[in-house]
This record gives C-alpha cells, sequence and structure tokens, in this order.
C-alpha cells in the first residue's frame, strides 16, 4: 500500500505541476528563461545537500574540520565558516549524548571545555552556523556550475606568428 500512495503522490505531482505550467501559460503568466532558472536552483540545491550530508556521515565517524583545497564544497564552505568566525578550531562532529551532529571548537584546552560544559556550541550557535553553512555550499556549488566554457588548447593546436608555416 505504501509503495501505491507513493506513486499516487508522485502523479498528483506531476499532473499538478503541468496544470501550473499550462495555466501560467495560457494566462500569459510565464516569464521567459524562468524554467532554466527553476532548474538550475534545483540541481544546486541537490548538489548541495549531497555535499552536506557526504560531510555529516563523516562527522558521525570522527569531527571533521574545513578544508580549502576539498573537491566537496560542504568542507571548503566549513573552512571559510572557521576564517569568517574566527574560530581555527571549528568542526563539526557527532554529541554521543544527545546522538546529533552539532558543531564544536576543537582549539579549546580541556580545563575550559570542562569549565564551560564541552567543547560543542549551544543550539542558537549551532542552528546559526547550520544556516551558515548551508548557505554558503549553495554558494560555492552555483559557482563552480557556471556552464559552458572554451576548452583549453595545447600550444600544438595552433600555430605562433612567427612560425611561418
Amino acid at each position: 500500500m505504501a509503495d501505491k500512495a507513493g506513486q499516487i503522490g508522485q502523479l498528483v505531482r506531476t499532473l499538478g505541476g503541468q496544470l501550473k505550467g499550462a495555466l501560467s501559460e495560457a494566462l500569459g503568466l510565464q516569464e521567459p528563461g524562468r524554467d532554466d532558472q527553476a532548474a538550475r536552483r534545483v540541481v544546486i540545491g541537490l548538489v548541495a545537500r549531497k555535499a552536506v550530508a557526504e560531510l555529516v556521515n563523516q562527522a558521525k565517524k570522527h569531527p571533521q574540520r574545513g578544508d580549502l583545497a576539498s573537491a566537496n564544497p560542504a568542507y571548503v564552505a566549513l573552512a571559510e565558516l572557521s576564517e569568517n568566525h574566527g574560530l581555527p578550531g571549528l568542526a563539526l562532529g557527532l554529541k554521543f549524548e544527545a546522538g546529533e551532529i552539532s558543531f564544536l571548537d576543537l582549539s579549546l584546552d580541556p580545563e575550559t571545555a570542562n569549565r564551560i560544559g564541552g567543547a560543542f556550541f549551544d543550539r542558537p550557535m549551532n542552528r546559526m552556523l547550520w544556516r551558515q553553512l548551508k548557505k554558503l555550499v549553495g554558494i560555492k556549488v552555483d559557482r563552480t556550475m557556471l556552464g559552458p566554457v572554451k576548452p583549453i588548447r595545447s600550444p600544438e593546436d595552433f600555430m605562433w606568428p612567427d612560425e611561418g608555416e
């Protein structure tokens, strides 16, 4: 029964989207080029979620710091978030007591961490950092998806003016 409910829901969403598109086109409410932008946003969102999911899965095993040289935009965004907030030890890790992924400061010495109740940030700071991380990951993915560019040609591909022939 669950499969049929999922299939029916997908069918309703598909038909609803088609109906909305047909009505907006018939009424002249559709903006030119809008579909390309919507499709791009969907792809950016999907890639960004997958990047963050990979970071979270690794953080379940051990705390993860950002890396500016990483191919994963989530690690790059985490490194930039660390720089923006002036927290060189900012990392993402698993809070074993609560079983949730949270931000923590790995640069704290043990005495300071014990005094303030641990290296993990409080809930408001954690939420703010999550929002900023997701926003930065989306920006990073969007920047890397610039579109088609001219291919890089090797020096053998063209003839220099001084070569003559």
